[in-house]
């Protein structure tokens, strides 16, 4: 059968910050296999869906900006 690993993962310390950071740079490095790992990691642990969605705006309106016009408005309807 399949095998249920447990991820490391605490929502209120270091390890909170660490995996948004790697999904934070792994967008910026432009490896979406990275980001949907650590985005998926984030999820599956029982990382709060609407806290993530939040930092995907903030990443659309601060890192991405100007190069992709289109990041915002997809960031923010999911948002909502």
């Amino acid at each position: 059968g399949l095998q249920r690993t447990s991820l490391l993962y605490d929502r209120a310390g270091e390890e909170h910050y660490n995996i948004i950071s790697a999904l934070h740079k792994s967008m910026r490095a432009g490896d979406a296999d990275a980001a949907l790992y650590w985005l998926a990691r984030m999820l599956e642990s029982g990382e709060d869906a609407r806290y993530v969605t939040r930092r995907l705006v903030r990443f659309a309106s601060e890192d991405v900006g100007l190069a992709d016009p289109m990041a915002l408005l997809q960031a923010t309807a999911a948002h909502t």
